[in-house]
């Protein structure tokens, strides 16, 4: 099958990536140059940045050009989330998922967080015992738990995370309601504490233990709803 002329466009600019010509932020060449450079026409280099537009590589502003963009974030999670919608996922379909991420990251975890992330953790918890603020925990519980996947210091770990940090925080908020309603808030902040504390302890077992625990009380606290 003949290759598509806007393909060359979309190619030529993940290579400019890869070799590091083009960075977070970087403006591309104008359509003209691209054009002229690859040899196709300016309707083929504008369908092929309307393209990288739709998938968030590219960001285009009116009457500046285009450029890459800062927030990869949005590169993944917009389709990752309409295709999670359309296929009717549930929360236990997310809360699984981040069970699977976060008791996988524990061993890199482990070894790589240091004593400032630690306190950033711990400021988090300190908030979190002294909020009764359902909507404001609820926001605290998210940071707690994405602040942590973000400690493997995993590039291709952490991309995949923001990608799905959308669906991730709904998870974390049902879910948090949920155990809030079965078991109240102090259980709640107890399981906080033992996660904390074996952070603190650099202790990769009773770090997986307390997971295997905080989630164990979401699954018994979601199985209504299924």
């Amino acid at each position: 099958m003949e290759e598509r002329k806007f393909h060359k466009l979309i190619k030529h600019i993940k290579q400019e990536i890869k070799s590091g010509n083009l960075k977070n932020g970087s403006q591309i060449n104008p359509e003209r140059t691209l054009a002229e450079n690859l040899n196709i026409g300016r309707s083929s280099v504008r369908e092929g940045i309307k393209i990288l537009e739709i998938i968030g590589l590219i960001e285009s502003k009116r009457g500046g050009g285009n450029y890459i963009t800062n927030d990869f974030k949005n590169m993944l999670c917009n389709p990752l989330s309409l295709a999670f919608e359309l296929q009717q996922g549930k929360v236990r379909d997310v809360i699984e998922l981040r069970k699977m991420l976060e008791l996988s990251n524990v061993e890199f975890m482990i070894k790589r967080i240091t004593s400032e992330e630690i306190k950033q953790v711990e400021q988090i918890h300190e908030k979190m015992l002294n909020c009764n603020d359902i909507e404001k925990l609820a926001d605290l519980d998210r940071d707690f738990h994405l602040l942590m996947m973000s400690f493997s210091k995993n590039i291709l770990l952490t991309t995949i995370i923001s990608a799905i940090s959308e669906l991730l925080e709904e998870s974390i908020t049902t879910s948090r309601d949920m155990v809030l309603e079965k078991f109240g808030k102090e259980k709640i902040d107890f399981d906080h504490k033992i996660i904390l504390e074996a952070l603190k302890d650099r202790d990769e077992e009773k770090l997986k233990r307390s997971l295997y625990i905080h989630f164990d009380n979401i699954d018994k606290s979601i199985s209504t709803i299924d």
